[in-house]
């Protein structure tokens, strides 16, 4: 069995992204990250890269995401 070695980055602030963002273009990182192999680096770089696509309303994206996963953990 062959592991590797995983680094999660916390931040503590508010994600920046100066000046006006084209959200469509700027969310296809988490698109992309989502493809990953590994089912874990997937998730967590595709819920980093679309926090940056929420810029300042991130907080409304991880309510959202806690609600579907206590759905999950419910079922």
């Amino acid at each position: 069995m062959r592991h590797t070695a995983a680094l999660l980055v916390h931040p503590t602030g508010t994600p920046h992204v100066p000046g006006e963002i084209s959200q469509p273009h700027f969310a296809l990182p988490a698109v992309l990250a989502a493809a990953e192999p590994e089912p874990l680096k997937a998730a967590l770089d595709a819920v980093w890269h679309a926090l940056h696509t929420y810029g300042e309303h991130y907080p409304e994206l991880l309510k959202e995401i806690r609600s579907v996963c206590a759905e999950r953990a419910d079922k």
